[in-house]
């Protein structure tokens, strides 16, 4: 298929690096509207119009406008067959491993727990300063990723046998904790390691990062 009309809006955080990072597994040729999260971009006219939520990152592929990073993610694996499923990720079973480590990965590690701590630490004069709430957060995000450590493997990824949607999101919330000072266990580290070598992630980072107009912020 020709992917000529497809662009993504958005660079600089780790919501928008999901969706970079996936095009590059992908090999999907696109377009990439450099706009960032708080510097008055994502509330011009001409963005709003696209994406009312006024939030980053957008894709716009022919007559689809889709927000939502996993959202993207999961529509853009669909575009090509170069992330094959096994017979375990296809299997009644598997989705719905799939959809637990989905909820778990954005609502427990993320929303719950990374995303507190964003707001009140990096942005206390929009949200208010809680010492308490991220004291909390923090150590829920430690005990929620403990009670599942067993499951996570150095070499391996967390949901079958081949790279998915779900170690794009796993990788960037350990990313993330680790980036506001969280101690990751020695064995999760390494599958972060292992995530991270892979040359996708490592030219999507370079991709999404580099020449902001604002020092990277690990938020939508």
């Amino acid at each position: 298929m020709s992917n000529q009309s497809l662009t993504i809006w958005g660079v600089g955080t780790t919501r928008t690096f999901r969706v970079h990072w996936m095009l590059h597994e992908l090999g999907i040729d696109y377009d990439t509207k450099r706009i960032e999260s708080r510097t008055g971009e994502t509330t011009a006219p001409d963005y709003t119009a696209l994406n009312p939520k006024q939030k980053i990152p957008l894709l716009v592929h022919d007559d689809l406008v889709l927000g939502e990073s996993f959202a993207i993610i999961h529509y853009l694996r669909s575009l090509s067959d170069s992330l094959p499923l096994d017979s375990y990720q296809r299997s009644v079973t598997g989705k719905a491993k799939f959809d637990e480590w989905l909820s778990f990965i954005l609502m427990e590690l993320d929303a719950t727990s990374l995303y507190v701590v964003r707001r009140h630490k990096d942005l206390p004069e929009i949200y208010g300063e809680a010492p308490a709430a991220i004291d909390s957060s923090i150590e829920y995000f430690k005990r929620m990723l403990n009670s599942v450590a067993n499951q996570i493997t150095r070499d391996r990824p967390i949901w079958g046998s081949r790279f998915s949607e779900l170690d794009i999101l796993m990788t960037g919330v350990l990313d993330w904790a680790m980036f506001i000072g969280i101690t990751l266990p020695a064995h999760i580290v390494a599958y972060q390691e292992t995530m991270r070598s892979r040359t996708a992630y490592q030219l999507a980072f370079k991709h999404n990062f580099r020449d902001l107009q604002i020092p990277a912020i690990r938020d939508s």
